[in-house]
């Protein structure tokens, strides 16, 4: 039986990759990549034109003291370049050089290049994880980008990025794709423009025009469907039309029309699917931290003549992001965020979670239910349970999951929405639904069904299952900064301006102590709702009053 399991979750993973993910992952596996092309020293034509802006946090200073993913250390050079005991994304963030970008940066501007001069010495060609085409990739441009800004970069410096985009242009990681595929084609558009190397401009702007109708939906998500990574490349398409304008002619028409096409979407799309707080939504892989804020991203925008629309909190609404899935409402300055969407991009979910179905919720400023987030990537069991939909605002049946999660990246069996929709009633009542088969079979399972009724101080959850199946289970998890209390089956709920209240008689109901994660290597406590669902459906009520008008 666990043969068959195993053979069964390797078919149900496989069967979705393209042809070339395949193909590519051989022909990584015979052909080492190598430097291919011939540096000369010429003088590279500094833009006065590009837009510089700050998009980090200081995370190192001039006594090699680092922070990356809030774990704190004092680098051991060359040793730490390939040392993995704070986790591989750990040392990629080191490979990464964002705080050529950070606070202070211009004051340690000698640092920095005594910093990449040591990177030149310490990581021979193709040695190590500073190889890697991810971390080159954000690293090439990270360091043209500083140099665009006004760092004085040498022949050595130069010539070291060269060598790194000519191993890049053979290595690119089209076994991956996705975002990955995405910043490797930027880093040579980067590379193409400075150096004037018309075969990595070939290969970056056929790549991109190709790459963006990809993974860019027509409501402007970015096709992996995580707020985080959606901002990523939101900053990537930012960088890029910067450059098509710090370098008039280099970069074609059709790939520049493209930029300046999507960036508003997308800026509409990061709009959507945040918080009245200004950070991310936590859907799939998606926490803060990792992607420059919201704040900072629209700055840029606004720096390089795109306009900023912002939702009206006081405006009741509903907008539907029909291709991502995702559907929000907004009602008297509170949120409602609906995940009725696909796991992900069938062939690339690896950054898809089991949470179908969940919701997060903010009144005011305060977010309320929050999905549980992500601590750290790689494949320990803290990641797989991150990404497991026990770990969601949503119900897990037969303690399965609503998608076959495994290991650190993978899906098997996916969850697909079979109806959704919404309705305003008497414009009053946002009602948001949606349907899906994660827990059908061959063999029986139900269907998840899930409806919300979002009104001026009220959200009704309403669950149905349709089918058979032995037991199932709600969970909703609160945010740690809200006091929560549940006695005599009557929860209390105290946010900084708002109570809620919801009368839980005749259902099995209990809190139980849980964990958020709003960034990678931070863990806070905080509680869950654990209802059982023994009927095939369950309603909560929840009501709340806004304390600050009432005291």
């Amino acid at each position: 039986m666990r043969i068959y399991k195993n053979i069964s979750l390797y078919l149900n993973t496989i069967k979705y990759l393209r042809w070339q993910q395949v193909y590519f992952r051989i022909i990584r596996k015979l052909f080492k990549p190598k430097v291919t092309d011939k540096f000369s020293d010429f003088k590279h034509e500094l833009s006065g034109s590009w837009q510089h802006l700050i998009l980090y946090e200081e995370s190192l200073d001039n006594k090699l003291n680092s922070s990356f993913l809030n774990i704190s250390k004092k680098l051991d050079l060359p040793n730490d370049w390939n040392n993995d005991d704070s986790s591989k994304l750990w040392t990629y963030n080191l490979h990464y050089f964002e705080d050529l970008l950070a606070n202070n940066a211009k004051k340690k501007s000698t640092f920095h290049l005594q910093l990449l001069d040591r990177w030149a010495n310490d990581n021979p060609i193709g040695y190590g994880n500073g190889w890697e085409p991810y971390p080159i990739s954000i690293r090439i441009v990270n360091v043209l980008k500083a140099w665009l800004g006004g760092l004085d970069l040498n022949d050595k410096l130069f010539k070291s990025l060269f060598d790194q985009a000519s191993y890049l242009s053979n290595n690119l990681e089209r076994h991956l794709l996705g975002n990955h595929y995405f910043v490797n084609l930027k880093a040579l558009l980067f590379s193409g423009v400075i150096f004037g190397n018309s075969r990595w401009l070939k290969i970056a702007d056929e790549g991109l025009i190709t790459e963006i109708h990809e993974q860019i939906l027509d409501d402007g998500a970015n096709f992996e469907l995580s707020p985080m990574y959606h901002s990523l490349i939101l900053v990537d398409m930012l960088d890029m039309i910067n450059l098509s304008r710090a370098y008039p002619g280099k970069i074609s028409n059709q790939l520049s029309s493209l930029l300046k096409y999507n960036i508003p979407k997308m800026l509409a799309y990061m709009e959507n699917l945040a918080h009245p707080d200004g950070g991310v939504s936590f859907f799939n892989d998606s926490v803060n931290g990792i992607a420059p804020t919201k704040e900072k991203i629209e700055a840029y925008a606004k720096k390089l003549g795109f306009k900023i629309n912002s939702l009206d909190s006081n405006e009741l609404q509903i907008i539907d992001n029909s291709d991502s899935g995702y559907i929000c409402a907004i009602v008297d300055r509170s949120k409602l965020i609906f995940d009725a969407s696909p796991i992900g991009p069938d062939y690339i979910p690896g950054h898809g979670h089991a949470d179908t179905l969940s919701f997060e919720l903010s009144i005011g400023p305060q977010r309320v239910f929050v999905n549980s987030g992500i601590s750290e990537y790689g494949l320990s069991s803290t990641r797989l349970n991150q990404r497991k939909t026990k770990s969601h605002n949503t119900v897990e049946v037969d303690r399965r999951d609503s998608s076959q999660v495994w290991s650190g990246f993978r899906v098997a069996k996916r969850a697909k929405i079979i109806e959704r929709g919404f309705n305003l009633i008497l414009n009053k009542s946002i009602v948001l639904q949606a349907k899906h088969d994660g827990y059908k079979s061959l063999f029986g399972g139900c269907y998840h069904f899930r409806k919300l009724v979002f009104s001026n101080g009220c959200l009704v959850v309403q669950d149905k299952l349709q089918g058979s199946y032995k037991e199932a289970k709600s969970r909703l998890y609160f945010h740690p900064d809200l006091k929560v209390s549940l006695d005599n089956d009557f929860l209390v709920v105290l946010g900084n301006n708002f109570k809620m209240e919801c009368n839980l008689s005749g259902k099995n109901a209990s809190l139980f102590d849980s964990v958020w994660h709003p960034e990678f290597g931070i863990d806070i406590c905080n509680k869950g709702l654990l209802i059982d669902i023994d009927s095939g459906e369950a309603e909560i009520c929840f009501k709340w009053v806004d304390i600050s008008k009432v005291f």
